[in-house]
């Protein structure tokens, strides 16, 4: 009796889990793409991957089919694989070609606005400082920033309140310019923007934490353009032609980025977790045919 009833109460436990698993992976199907995501994603990502992962064992557990219950089991259990891998395609699918031809279009349409937004910024500057301002809406999310000669200082939203107003004194910045900051990202619908004053920078080479952009990179203007889900789309602005090396550089050894033109380079990461491969590159840069500069 005790046995049996042992066996109902696990069977019922994986039942349980295949319920989950199957309405957690309906939901990401459908959300997939949503900026709004990224709230579902950060409370689910220490949740839906050990789910998934019992799932697995469970069907694997029942693949030999004996009773009504194993076959139904192992039935829902590869249900649950073609839902998973339904997901991952509609979303590298929606991280590919469309989008790439949105960010391209939206850079053609609003090239003055950005680079006018870049120079605002810069010259708003103290010399030879560097800033990493990210805006969640009106508020910000996080103010990175580095005075000429001085260490790099990171301020996260997750960490306290930031006060932006003494956050940008420090490298110059008045409470009106960065009220300009954030009007002139949410006019062009972007939502961060990570530069330098080149002043005196040219030989420094520190990277910034989270973000694979090393400071002695000062001719790049980096601008958040999209984010999706916990990652995030941003342009990559070159204020002088970038050389035949670089571009070698960015197709072959660069997974995050893709050169568009000389000027333009499209990066694909992540403000939660860095450096990510940009999806599908390789069919990008067939298809736009950016093999040769």
């Amino acid at each position: 009796m005790k046995e049996e009833k042992g066996m109902t109460f696990w069977r019922s436990a994986a039942i349980g889990v295949k319920v989950l698993v199957t309405m957690l992976l309906a939901a990401m199907c459908v959300t997939t793409g949503n900026a709004e995501m990224e709230f579902f994603f950060v409370i689910t990502i220490l949740l839906w991957i050990p789910l998934l992962l019992l799932a697995f064992v469970i069907t694997i557990c029942n693949v030999r089919m004996r009773d009504t219950y194993q076959r139904v089991v192992f039935l829902w259990g590869v249900g649950n694989l073609l839902l998973f891998g339904l997901t991952w395609w509609l979303d590298s699918r929606q991280a590919d070609e469309v989008e790439v031809d949105g960010l391209v279009a939206h850079y053609c349409e609003h090239e003055r606005e950005l680079w006018t937004l870049a120079d605002y910024t810069r010259s708003a500057m103290d010399s030879g400082a560097y800033l990493d301002l990210e805006f969640d809406g009106d508020k910000v999310d996080h103010f990175h920033t580095r005075v000429a000669g001085g260490e790099f200082v990171y301020r996260w939203k997750t960490s306290g309140p930031i006060d932006a107003v003494e956050v940008g004194a420090t490298i110059g910045l008045t409470a009106d310019e960065i009220e300009g900051i954030r009007q002139r990202l949410k006019d062009l619908d972007c939502f961060c923007i990570a530069l330098s004053d080149y002043n005196g920078l040219a030989d420094d080479s520190v990277t910034v934490y989270g973000r694979r952009r090393a400071v002695r990179d000062v001719d790049i203007v980096t601008i958040g353009r999209k984010r999706y889900g916990m990652s995030a789309y941003y342009y990559n602005l070159y204020r002088q032609p970038m050389s035949d090396s670089t571009w070698n550089e960015l197709l072959v050894d660069d997974c995050t980025r893709i050169p568009v033109n000389d000027t333009l380079a499209l990066e694909y990461g992540s403000p939660a977790f860095g450096d990510i491969c940009y999806p599908c590159k390789a069919d990008i840069v067939r298809r736009m045919n950016l093999n040769e500069k």
